[in-house]
């Protein structure tokens, strides 16, 4: 779905999307439709497998945050960021450590930032520690308030000023939001 204009929703996807996933919860309990071919009635079955954006879509459809100093979905907590005081902005290391242990870039310190790579790629959080992060997670639907901008970009000028610890990859603070996509889950996820 395009939605034309001058700017995108932002976080006010989830109203364009609601009557899709009204229509996925449906499909996904199943509908009776009739086969042409054998000229019978079957119950269809349908889910959503995944989704084709860019980045910024990405977080609006996913609800993490893909700005500051925890861009990356996969590293979460353990991404490598580093602010560029001159830049003023992030710059992201530590890509090596996805690689085999014994491939050459990771002892190559000249090719990248002087350093040589021995740390192992990051355990991925699983959609259930997903879902059980999120599950508490307050958010409000609709345009922010001045305040309420305010109050994220000083929240966001702490997080860059920050040390370089690392936070807990199961806090709700590294999400901007909940997804609609998660109020699909809540009936079918299995523990």
């Amino acid at each position: 779905m395009i939605i034309p204009g001058e700017k995108g929703p932002g976080n006010d996807i989830d109203i364009y999307l609601q009557t899709l996933i009204e229509e996925l919860r449906q499909l996904w309990v199943g509908v009776q439709t009739f086969d042409v071919l054998k000229k019978e009635n079957f119950n269809l079955r349908a889910a959503l497998l995944w989704t084709i954006n860019d980045f910024p879509a990405y977080a609006n459809l996913s609800g993490w945050s893909t700005k500051g100093r925890y861009t990356c979905p996969c590293c979460a907590a353990e991404t490598c960021s580093m602010w560029l005081y001159n830049g003023k902005k992030f710059s992201y290391m530590g890509h090596r450590r996805w690689l085999d242990e014994n491939h050459r870039f990771r002892y190559d310190k000249d090719q990248f930032d002087g350093t040589e790579e021995f740390r192992s790629a990051p355990e991925q959080t699983s959609g259930s520690d997903i879902f059980a992060m999120l599950k508490q997670m307050k958010f409000t639907y609709g345009k922010m308030s001045e305040s309420s901008k305010m109050r994220s970009k000083k929240k966001m000028k702490e997080v860059n000023d920050q040390s370089d610890e690392e936070d807990d990859p199961r806090d709700a603070e590294l999400w901007k939001k909940k997804s609609i996509f998660s109020s699909c889950l809540t009936g079918s996820i299995t523990y």
